[in-house]
């Protein structure tokens, strides 16, 4: 029974860490599309701001990174569950983990994308 609690006890720390990144993602998607809007209205050249939207986007890409991280951490986490018999799996509804990838991103998202 300790390592039930101890697999669900991860198992809810993963989930809440994976949806902290994808919301981090958002907001700098967000931040992205909130700054060249900015520029825009604002009616300044391209180049204003190139550098800081550079970093910015760059920082992007470490989140990735840091998802990919977190996901292949996912699955060796349930490998390690499976091959030492603790239980992890928690009540409710699961999350989806069909192919359909846009699925899940907010509308903000796909906008800034289009």
């Amino acid at each position: 029974m300790k390592d039930r609690l101890v697999g669900v006890r991860v198992a809810r720390q993963l989930r809440t860490a994976e949806h902290a990144i994808d919301q981090a993602m958002v907001e700098v998607c967000r931040l992205i599309q909130t700054s060249l809007e900015g520029r825009v209205e604002s009616r300044l050249a391209a180049e204003v701001g190139q550098s800081a939207l550079e970093s910015i986007v760059a920082g992007l890409g470490q989140l990735t990174t840091v998802r990919a991280s977190v996901v292949a951490g996912h699955a060796d986490l349930a490998t390690v569950a499976e091959d030492h018999g603790i239980g992890w799996r928690l009540e409710g509804v699961g999350e989806d983990k069909g192919t359909r990838p846009t699925a899940a991103l907010p509308a903000e998202v796909v906008q800034l994308a289009a």
